[in-house]
């Protein structure tokens, strides 16, 4: 179960790296920023379905574990803001053909994808440091 959750969050930060960096004008810079959200976000948001059904699974698993850690709260608060905010960028995106091939895009979408970038290396590193934190005083396990 372990392993299918890793390679679900492998997905969805490769999707959403790739998306992001792109709006950067990183990579992909010969294709207009909405081919490649159309292309990257569809399995990223179905990578981020798998890591709900696995997630879940790894918590009846080991309750204790995740629930009474501030950490695990942290990563699930950054993984739904992250997934909606990447999301959303499809819908930024969706009309503005000026933004494609050879146009800048305008700065807050451009900070806002360094903060999505962020935010998305914050869940890997949450979910790894769930493992080495104490749970919360007089929790049980």
């Amino acid at each position: 179960m372990q392993t299918l959750h890793i390679l679900a969050i492998a997905v969805v930060v490769g999707g959403a790296a790739i998306a992001n960096l792109r709006i950067l004008g990183v990579v992909e810079r010969d294709q207009p920023v909405s081919a490649t959200l159309d292309r990257f976000l569809p399995w990223t948001l179905t990578a981020v379905l798998v890591l709900l059904a696995t997630g879940l699974l790894l918590i009846a698993s080991e309750p204790n574990r995740a629930i009474f850690r501030t950490v695990f709260w942290l990563k699930m608060g950054l993984v739904v803001a992250a997934t909606a905010a990447t999301w959303g960028q499809r819908f930024a995106f969706a009309d503005h053909k000026a933004w494609d091939v050879g146009s800048p895009v305008p700065l807050p979408l451009r900070v806002l994808s360094v903060a999505l970038l962020i935010a998305w290396i914050g869940v890997i590193f949450a979910g790894r440091w769930i493992g080495y934190v104490s749970g919360w005083p007089g929790a049980p396990g």
